[in-house]
């Protein structure tokens, strides 16, 4: 069992609200579900570099749709650093990294409700504490969304199935400002089972357990050269202005361009070369060099490319 510090902040968010709250590197950020059945989003920026923020699309192919207990949440790229560990998630919370944060416009134009609570706008009032903009508003971390889609990748959502007294762990693993809400669509829509209902936040200081975590996954994830921070940034400062104009001189430095290819001679035995054309054949290729090229790039991929799920392990 992972023991926390003590509790430093505990606030009960009334319907419809959010708090954006520092949460430093080891804290864990603990969300509750007051009564039971109520959507949370999720946000969440560096404290110290506010474009460097939750990025859910990139953690997908880690965590899948559905991030769970163990699951790390990472940071936008190029940095794309751990940021956010899952220590605790209670039974019932379906989460989701599909659904786009809801916002005023899709309640207008479906529902004909000029002002309607939403995440978009009740994020970007949280976040205004700190002097960020309704465009710093990114997708969120959904808990307690019970998503589903069917084969032709259509998405919809299910009854809300938290109870009262849930709860989702967060550990920071670098000083965050993370931003917990309640999400804005669950009075007409099942995210919320069609009522909005309180949540509770906590915050616990960093422990011996949660500091180990943080060193491990800051070892295991952390350490990458591409990782890249601001002073490897080719434009390091951030536009002042909001219109758009070319730099003066400038000139592309893309990365490997332009390509530098160099045939590659493979010997097919005849059994070999048969397989290979009857694959053609068969539409796995424009010719045999393609077909080579392609199985060995699939079994390259099968057998030497590292899986490196980000995941905490536990003690």
């Amino acid at each position: 069992m992972i023991s926390y510090g003590k509790e430093r902040f505990d606030l009960v968010l009334q319907p419809i609200s959010g708090k954006a709250v520092p949460v430093y590197a080891g804290e864990v950020l603990r969300i509750i579900q007051v009564e039971g059945e109520q959507c949370v989003d999720f946000n969440a920026f560096n404290l110290h570099d506010y474009k460097e923020r939750m990025d859910v699309g990139s953690s997908r192919s880690s965590t899948g749709f559905r991030p769970k207990k163990g699951d790390i949440l990472s940071s936008n790229p190029p940095r794309y650093r751990p940021m956010i560990g899952i220590l605790e998630m209670s039974p019932t919370c379906q989460t989701d990294v599909l659904g786009r944060t809801c916002h005023a416009t899709v309640f207008e134009m479906y529902f004909g409700l000029e002002r309607h609570t939403n995440c978009q706008d009740t994020i970007a009032e949280a976040i205004s504490e700190y002097g960020l903009t309704p465009d710093d508003v990114h997708d969120s971390f959904n808990m307690w969304m019970n998503s589903e889609w069917d084969s032709t990748g259509k998405t919809f959502t299910m009854a809300n199935t938290g109870r009262k007294g849930d709860f989702v762990d967060l550990v920071a693993f670098f000083d965050i400002l993370a931003v917990p809400l309640m999400c804005g669509s669950g009075d007409i829509r099942w995210t919320s089972n069609f009522s909005l209902k309180p949540i509770q936040i906590k915050v616990f200081e960093a422990s011996s357990d949660t500091k180990a975590i943080v060193d491990q996954v800051r070892t295991r994830h952390g350490r990458f050269k591409n990782q890249r921070t601001v002073d490897q940034f080719r434009v390091k400062d951030i536009k002042a202005d909001r219109e758009l104009r070319p730099v003066p001189g400038w000139k592309p430095q893309f990365v490997n361009f332009p390509l530098e290819v160099e045939d590659l001679t493979v010997k097919l035995d005849q059994a070999e070369y048969r397989k290979a054309v009857s694959l053609q054949e068969q539409g796995f290729g424009k010719d045999v060099d393609d077909v080579v090229r392609r199985a060995v790039m699939i079994w390259a991929n099968k057998h030497l490319a590292a899986p490196r799920r980000l995941k905490i392990t536990f003690p």
